[in-house]
């Protein structure tokens, strides 16, 4: 009885593994999938982010150019990025006394990939990042900014993501 149900488990996994290679499956990550390809590095390495305005913009610049470019700034950019940020803070868990113990940091960006002065690429990406509202206002204050860091860089990812599937879409139709 044992020995049937392993040969049915290995069939089941021989017969799944078939079905997802056969369907298109390719890995996000790794050499041959659209993140790890070096032809979508190279790519990505000539993509330049526009500047943004206030503290939050500057720091999203900064981890894009540092996971777009990690050798350094390209000094022949192919491709200039455009990004929007709207931010919210929704409170949530509300204590007896009428005050919120928790809230939830949402930041989205709106971006557009820009190539030869026309726009070729463009999507939305959110981070919802919670913490915790304390009775210490300082504590407070760390707290949200550590979950604003955390968001920044999420977004971040996902923008960085997004372009690299685009860019091996684009090479690998």
């Amino acid at each position: 009885m044992i020995k049937i149900r392993s040969t049915i488990g290995a069939v089941l996994v021989l017969f799944a593994s078939l079905i997802i290679s056969g369907c298109g499956f390719r890995p996000l990550y790794g050499t041959s999938g659209p993140v790890g390809s070096p032809q979508v590095a190279q790519a990505l390495a000539t993509v330049s982010v526009l500047p943004l305005p206030h503290r939050k913009g500057m720091k999203l610049r900064q981890v894009l150019s540092e996971q777009l470019q990690p050798r350094g700034t390209a000094s022949d950019s192919t491709y200039y990025l455009e990004i929007g940020l709207t931010e919210r803070i929704d409170e949530l868990g509300i204590r007896k006394d009428a005050t919120s113990s928790r809230a939830n940091f949402v930041l989205v960006a709106s971006f557009y990939l820009h190539e030869g002065g026309r726009r070729v690429f463009g999507e939305q990406v959110q981070s919802i990042v919670s913490y915790n509202i304390l009775d210490d206002q300082f504590a407070t204050v760390a707290s949200q900014a550590n979950a604003e860091d955390r968001a920044v860089r999420h977004v971040g990812e996902q923008i960085k993501t997004r372009l690299a599937v685009y860019f091996h879409d684009r090479f690998n139709p």
